[in-house]
Parts: structure tokens; C-alpha cells; sequence
């Protein structure tokens, strides 16, 4: 189609240059209009905003230096292309003069024409760029700008007014409409800009319609621009026929669609694919300030009757932390399952051949030989103290806190993982200082190492380096815990402490975040540094006792 190809103008007196050039512009893909005079020239550049101007310097009623000098002061045609195409300017200063005033490039008669559709074609492309650059530039502009009148903006009443507003004005629109759903995506609000809020029920039947850009968003959940509803495309509404072009997208908040924005228009072609987007961005902006607003009103709603709900929540948070302790211990204890069942079966055997042994003897009517009973009672012991540890360590904690064994704890921690260290080609590295008392909960603090160093392990899969450090400093005691295993990205050291965030496969992700709210319940602090194919290290602080 002609009106997609570039536009060229050229304002030449000459009717033979003029023709040369259309021809050769014309061959290249070009649309050419042409003017023998200056006025002429400046007119139809005014009317028809040419792509190129190619631009002869010696020109009747207006020479070529002022027509430029006109159209760079026109903020309409500021911006066009100007390339001189002239046997006059050969001086320094004309070309320099040219270049003041404005132009963009200089080609001298006689010319190569390959050379001057290369400058046509350089000229219009950086152009181009120039002018998307300026227009997103204008658009971030104006998106910083609605954000901030987006937030100023608490009510959702007043909030869903302004999106529309806001929505229209920007896109130079004659209609604007907003659905909002609820989790369920059920609509709760439809509003328009002409009507404002209407039925939500009314709503529903316009996004069961087949027929509608807005079913069309919310069944795909993708942004619809409609050029024109008469050309075949999807119609807006049955009885809407006044609306030619449309542009609509979803509004979505970590996720979830939360609302459609949806423009339109009585022009055909009104709506481009840089509306679209600008739409898509401001629908970007009004999802955060909606979700917003609708958590203020919650949180308002919820103030209303905090003092009731204040000690009914209060109990329900510590039973489910208590629960997650559990939950996670339990996890801990499956982790640990391999290495103990390792642990109880050796000495089953010599426990097991013992009693062959005494078995033999009895029936024999031999003396039964008590180092062969010992043997076996000492088994049995090491056994009990194996169950008893992991009975301590299940056994659901209190919250009382008394003084803490740092070493102590690190040493049972050990025991309960000393086979599965060997087993993974682990080696240990302990640097333990003195500690000064700690006060704390013994089976909590437990839990948390247990989970750091099983982490590390884990880490670990093909053997490494495992150090525990203890050391003081002014205000508490620090426990590093540090692998030389896989690492860790920023992304994942981010967000590692966040609920069932887990790198595993088998993960709960609740480990870590159960043991950041244990040692935040202390008093203490703990964080990670780690580096991918480096390692980690995990810190703990804790603070000292008062009484230290």
C-alpha cells in the first residue's frame, strides 16, 4: 500500500532533477511528493510530515536555507530529516551555514544515486531511532509521573476514577472501562469513564460473551489491541458498534489477574502498537496501586477490630511456629535417618554374635564366658545413648531457656552426624574457643546447627571441608558454620530464609526459616555469605547473658 511506504519530498526547481529522483526513489520503495518553490516546499512538509526532505539550496519565493530555518522552528516539523541536494553549496562556510541552520546531511550535484538513497535510508532509520527514543522517553516520563498520582491515592474508589482518567487521556481515547476481580476471579468492580461505577453482576455477562475483547483478556490473560472492529475483528460490545478501535490488557499482580483495563475509540486505526504498550505499562502501575488500596482497606477493616483479634492471633502465630519447629525437626530427623541406621546396626553384630556365643555355651552345658556378656551389655549401651540423643532431640521444646553449652550442643550435633561425614568424604575442621555463658533453649539451638550443617553437607556431594568456628566478640558469642561446596547465587542467598523456598527437589523450605525466627526469638542474628562453586558460610550470632 502506498500509504506504508516512506515519504519523501523533494523541493527542487528543476523538473528534471525532479523526475531523476522520483524515479530512482520511487524504484527503491519510496513515496515521493515534490515542490518547484520554497513556499511550496514548506507548505507540504507542514501538511504532510514527509519521512526525508531532499532540499535544493537556490529555490524561488524561498531559498532553501530559509525553508529549513522555518521548519527546525516549527515544533511539527522540527524533527524531519533535511538532506541539501545542490550544486551551490561549495564553499566551507554554505555547507557549515547548512549545517546551523539545521540540515542533516549535504549531497553535491552531480551525484551517485547508490550514495543518496545510502544517506536517504541512513538519515530516516537514525531518525526513526531518534524519534522512539524520544517517545519512550516521554513515556517513562509520564509513567513515573502517573505512579505518583497512583499512590497519592488510597481509595479505591477514587483510584479506579483516575486509572480511567488517566488511561484515556493518555491514549487520546473516547471510552475507558476497568473490570476488578477478587481471588477467586469473580468481578467486584466494573466502571467506565462515561458511566462510572455500574452492575458488577451486569459485568459478568460481558466477559461470558464470546464476542468481547474483555472475555478475550480475561480468558487469555494477554493484552488485544483491535485496529478497527469492522475489519473482521473481534467487536468491542453487541450494542457498542461506535467503537472502532480498541486496545485492552490485563492487569496482574505477582501473578494473579487482578483486573482488564480496556480503551476505545469511534476513530479506525486510532490505537498502535506503541499504545499498547504504553497501556500494558500503565496497567503495570494500576495493578500495584489497586492491590494496594485494596490492602489499605483491608488493613482499615482490620484495625476496626484489632484489640478482639490481637490475643486470637497472637496464640494461632505461636502454635504454628511451634508447628513449623516441629514440622522442620522431623525433617531434620529423615535427613539423618541413613547415617543413624548405620550407627544402631554396628553394633548389633557383635551384640548378635555375643548371644550366639552364650547361646552355644548354655546348651553345651559350658561356662558362659561373662567378657562375652560384657562385650554385648556395652553394645546395648552404646545403643541406648544413640536412641536417647535422638529422643532428646525430638522431644517437642519448651520455651524455656536456661544456660547454653555451646560446645556441648556442637559435640551432640557431631555424634549425630559423624558416620554420614565419613560416608560423603567430609572432612571436619573445629577452631572452638572458650565461650562465655549463653542463655537459650538448648533443644532450639540444636535444631538450628543440626539444620546448618546438614545444609553443608548437603552442599557437599562429592566431599569437602566442613569448619565449625566459635569465637567472642563484644556482644556475643558467633558460630560459623562453612562449607566448599556448589555455592549459592545472590538470587538464592535472597531469598534463602523466605518460607518453603527450598533449592532441593525434597525440600520443605522450611529449615532455614525456621531457624532464622529461632535465633531472632533469642535475641541473635544469622546471615549468609556464599559464592557459586566457592562455598558458604553461614554466621550465628547470639547474644551474651546478662549475667555474663
Amino acid at each position: 500500500m502506498p500509504g506504508d511506504r516512506p515519504l519523501v519530498l523533494i523541493a527542487d526547481d528543476e523538473r528534471n532533477a525532479v523526475v531523476l529522483l522520483t524515479r530512482i526513489l520511487e524504484r527503491d520503495g519510496f513515496a515521493v511528493e515534490s515542490a518547484k518553490d520554497g513556499e511550496t516546499a514548506l507548505q507540504k512538509a507542514t501538511e504532510l510530515h514527509p519521512d526525508l526532505i531532499l532540499m535544493d539550496v537556490q529555490m524561488p519565493r524561498m531559498n532553501g536555507f530559509e525553508v529549513t530555518q522555518q521548519l527546525r522552528d516549527n515544533p511539527e516539523t522540527a524533527r524531519i530529516p533535511v538532506i541539501f541536494v545542490t550544486a551551490a553549496a561549495r564553499e566551507p562556510s554554505d555547507v557549515a551555514h547548512g549545517f546551523q541552520l539545521g540540515a542533516d546531511d549535504y549531497i553535491r550535484k552531480p551525484y551517485n544515486y547508490h550514495e543518496l538513497l545510502a544517506r536517504a535510508h541512513s538519515k530516516m532509520r537514525a531518525r526513526q531511532l531518534e524519534d522512539r527514543l524520544q517517545r519512550r522517553s516521554e513515556e517513562l516520563e509520564a509513567l513515573v509521573r502517573i505512579g505518583g498520582e497512583f499512590n497519592q491515592r488510597l481509595g479505591l474508589n477514587e483510584l479506579t476514577e483516575l486509572i480511567l482518567l488517566i488511561a484515556s487521556q493518555e491514549l487520546s481515547a473516547g471510552h475507558a472501562e476497568l473490570f476488578l476481580f477478587n481471588e477467586n476471579r469473580r468481578l467486584i468492580v466494573w466502571r467506565d469513564v462515561r458511566q462510572g461505577m455500574r452492575e458488577p453482576a451486569e459485568g459478568a455477562s460481558v466477559l461470558e460473551n464470546e464476542h468481547t475483547v474483555a472475555a478475550h483478556v480475561f480468558r487469555r490473560g494477554e493484552p488485544v489491541l483491535v485496529a478497527d472492529t469492522q475489519d473482521g475483528g473481534m467487536p468491542y460490545l453487541p450494542n457498542a458498534a461506535d467503537f472502532r478501535s480498541i486496545v485492552a490488557t490485563p492487569l496482574r499482580h505477582h501473578g494473579r489477574l487482578v483486573g482488564i483495563l480496556l480503551v476505545a475509540d469511534e476513530r479506525p486505526q486510532h490505537f498502535s502498537e506503541n499504545d499498547l504498550r504504553l497501556l500494558r505499562s500503565i496497567g503495570e502501575q494500576a495493578a500495584l496501586a489497586v492491590r494496594n488500596a485494596q490492602l489499605h482497606a483491608a488493613l482499615q477493616e482490620y484495625a476496626q477490630n484489632l484489640e478482639e483479634m490481637v490475643e486470637q492471633r497472637t496464640h494461632e502465630l505461636q502454635a504454628a511456629q511451634a508447628q513449623l519447629v516441629r514440622t522442620e525437626k522431623l525433617a531434620a530427623l529423615g535427613r539423618l535417618a541413613a547415617g543413624i541406621a548405620h550407627e544402631v546396626n554396628n553394633p548389633l553384630q557383635p551384640i548378635l554374635n555375643c548371644l550366639e556365643v552364650a547361646i552355644e555355651d548354655v546348651e553345651h552345658d559350658h561356662k558362659i564366658d561373662a567378657e562375652v556378656l560384657r562385650v554385648a551389655e556395652r553394645e546395648v549401651v552404646r545403643i541406648k545413648s544413640i536412641v536417647t540423643r535422638l529422643l532428646d532431640f525430638a522431644r517437642p521444646s519448651t520455651a524455656d531457656k536456661v544456660a547454653l553449652d555451646l560446645h556441648g550442643l556442637i559435640d551432640e550435633i557431631l555424634v549425630l552426624t559423624k558416620k554420614q561425614l565419613e560416608h560423603m568424604h567430609i572432612d571436619l575442621e573445629l577452631q572452638l574457643e572458650s565461650s562465655l555463658p549463653l542463655i537459650g533453649n538448648p533443644n532450639q539451638i540444636k535444631q538450628v546447627l543440626l539444620n546448618v550443617v546438614l545444609n553443608a553437607m548437603q552442599a557437599m556431594p562429592n566431599g569437602g571441608r566442613l569448619r565449625i568456628a566459635t569465637y567472642n566478640n563484644e556482644d556475643g558469642v558467633v558460630t560459623e558454620v562453612s562449607d566448599t561446596g556448589v555455592g549459592m547465587s545472590e538470587e538464592t542467598i535472597a531469598q534463602i530464609f523466605e518460607p518453603f523456598y527450598s533449592t532441593k527437589d525434597d525440600g520443605t523450605g522450611l529449615g532455614l526459616a525456621v531457624s532464622y525466627g529461632i535465633i531472632q526469638g533469642h535475641g541473635g542474628e544469622i546471615h549468609i555469605e556464599s559464592e557459586i562453586g566457592r562455598g558458604s558460610r553461614f554466621v550465628i550470632w547470639l547474644p551474651r547473658s546478662s549475667s555474663s
